[in-house]
């Protein structure tokens, strides 16, 4: 019956279409919540909390928020030009080992699940993961990204979820 209501009004719900993302993000002052995100997206990365849950040496253990503002760079084009657009609300749970000197960093992990989005990301489902490398001293970190985003999702989100669940 609600198929039929649709086609009746000539509305045909968005297919949801998922995207592999990956590329770097670079935050040119550590001290600052504020960085750039290269490759598959672009924009601008922000920290909007952060929260230490454990010091278990040799491991660190955080929590925290984060909101991607930019595009999919669809076509690797280094442009926004036609991509999706909008922001991305993530959570994200972080394990690090600390170096030997302060603020220094061995490695680093998070996972990153989107918990909501707007304009062309609203209702958009998927995870990101990030690794963290040492440069030089340990006092600098390159950080990787890897992962999928689902736009036009919304109707989808509870059985991902689900199955994420399961691994």
């Amino acid at each position: 019956m609600l198929a039929v209501a649709v086609m009746a009004l000539g509305v045909v719900p968005a297919a949801a279409k998922t995207y592999r993302v990956s590329g770097r993000q670079i935050f040119p002052d550590p001290n600052k919540p504020t960085g750039k995100m290269t490759g598959g997206l672009r924009g601008t990365w922000t920290g909007t909390n952060f929260e230490m849950t454990a010091e278990a040496p040799p491991l660190n253990e955080s929590k925290g928020t984060e909101t991607f503002s930019g595009c999919i760079d669809r076509k690797r084009d280094k442009s926004c030009k036609g991509d999706p657009k909008g922001t991305l609300n993530f959570t994200f749970l972080f394990w690090g080992m600390p170096g030997a000197q302060p603020n220094t960093t061995l490695w680093g992990s998070c996972y990153h699940p989107i918990t909501s989005g707007t304009g062309a990301f609203a209702g958009a489902n998927g995870v990101l993961m990030m690794v963290d490398t040492p440069i030089g001293d340990g006092t600098k970190a390159r950080t990787d990204y890897i992962g999928n985003i689902t736009l036009g999702a919304a109707a989808r989100h509870k059985a991902t979820a689900a199955r994420a669940m399961r691994c």
